[in-house]
């Protein structure tokens, strides 16, 4: 018999499984139709306002998700406790939205490609209510992930089934979007139903002088979210004020592959080598490291098979999938295809290594100024080469990033890069040692 722990634990791994495949199969599904329909231009629009949207999400969300999860985790079954985590969440939450509605009628007033396409900005803005209302940190806190991918999964089929019925004709850009906000609004009603009728969290206000401590309580955690989001979504915004609608959907295309192909490498590694790196951790540093130096050379060797094979088959994926209008993804596909490769030498030196070793603050100030860096590159590449140079830039900045972890990892005499694990043989050894595991 699995002990429950293990059953639960079993079942946690196995609902993540199915968000992830629910996040990026079902979008692999509808693409290919959509992109058809709506063409570079149309995608160009919706992804320019999404970006734009989702520093909204991100304030909204205030990095809550991790911050509320804990705190639910260390009695998951004090009703008490976590009505009350669920309450102050859900009061700062409401204030931050107000904060951001007045902020997006700025920005809708003074940036012209939100106000140009206005109905489309406020509908997608309204994904932001699906921020405010979703309870994932219950979810997560309590150890109900099952029941959060069934939710996801409800949603994946209901947007699927509705573009396919709906959107037919290149004039349906705004029915397009509803269909996602409606989806996700639909999921985010169904979830906190949930978590107030069948968990049975009761809701109960909090004065502004409180919610405000509580925002002030966790900050760190959400200025620590900002920095990613600087060298990512903010090369969008900054291409916008360069390009038109039709170069930034070639951008945003490229790059929405990318981050598909990092997920769907990632969730191997995650789930096998990542939790061998953890366990080897906590026998001692010398002991991680050690395992490290196995396990850079496996990763290293697979991600490259990976980045080589976007390479190449750009021109091939991008047809297929998007089609020929789109034919101008295809250099920005190749600029970023080694991306995989870096981002996953960046996960095992940063997350893993800097991270278990307490080294938050050099990870944070090198995430940081790589960030500001990102900023002035993309503005001088971006006015200069169009979307190509945001390319250049993002992919310059993950390099920065990953160059600064093994600078300083090996000026403490960190080097997680021994040439002899990189030999096949030693490979190949270490494969059957994790197989065996």
């Amino acid at each position: 018999m699995v002990p429950s722990k293990n059953r639960t634990l079993l079942k946690n791994i196995a609902s993540l499984g199915v968000v992830q495949i629910v996040n990026y199969i079902f979008p692999l599904i509808t693409i290919p139709y959509v992109s058809r329909i709506i063409g570079p231009e149309g995608f160009g629009i919706i992804n320019y306002i999404t970006a734009f949207v989702s520093y909204f999400i991100l304030l909204i969300s205030y990095g809550f998700d991790f911050t509320a999860t804990r705190k639910i985790a260390v009695d998951p079954d004090n009703l008490e406790i976590r009505s009350k985590i669920f309450s102050e969440v859900t009061c700062a939450r409401v204030l931050l939205f107000i904060v951001s509605i007045v902020a997006f009628l700025i920005c809708i007033s003074m940036i012209p490609l939100l106000s140009d396409n206005l109905m489309l900005s406020l509908m997608l803005f309204l994904n932001v209510v699906s921020a405010l209302l979703t309870p994932q940190y219950v979810f997560q806190g309590l150890q109900k992930l099952p029941v959060l991918s069934f939710f996801t999964l409800i949603k994946g089929v209901v947007n699927t089934s509705l573009i396919f019925l709906f959107v037919s004709k290149n004039e349906d850009l705004l029915l397009y979007a509803t269909i996602g906000v409606f989806s996700n609004f639909l999921i985010s009603l169904i979830s906190i139903l949930y978590v107030i009728f069948v968990i049975r969290i009761k809701f109960r206000f909090y004065s502004i002088k409180h919610t405000l401590g509580i925002l002030k309580e966790v900050r760190l955690v959400f200025f620590s979210s900002i920095v990613f989001s600087l060298y990512t979504t903010t090369n969008i915004i900054i291409l916008g004020f360069f390009a038109d609608t039709k170069t930034i959907g070639f951008y945003t295309t490229a790059v929405s592959f990318i981050i598909i192909v990092q997920s769907v490498v990632n969730i191997p590694l995650s789930s096998s080598l990542y939790p061998y790196i953890g366990r080897a951790f906590s026998e001692g540093q010398e002991h991680g490291i050690a395992k490290l130096r196995k396990i850079v050379p496996l990763v290293f060797y697979f991600t490259v098979a990976v980045c080589l094979g976007i390479l190449v088959l750009a021109p091939f994926v991008v047809f297929f999938i998007y089609g020929k209008s789109f034919e101008g993804s295809v250099i920005s596909v190749q600029i970023l295809s080694f991306l995989p490769l870096i981002s996953a030498m960046s996960s095992l030196m940063g997350i893993q290594t800097m991270l278990n070793l307490s080294m938050d603050n050099l990870f944070l100030k090198i995430t940081s100024f790589a960030a500001c860096f990102s900023l002035v590159l993309n503005l001088i590449l971006g006015y200069y080469f169009s979307y190509i140079g945001t390319s250049i830039s993002y992919l310059f900045t993950e390099l920065l990033i990953c160059f600064s972890f093994y600078f300083v990892l090996r000026n403490k005499g960190l080097n997680l890069f021994d040439k002899e694990s990189f030999e096949f043989k030693n490979v190949l050894s270490q494969i059957k040692n994790i197989k065996n595991m």
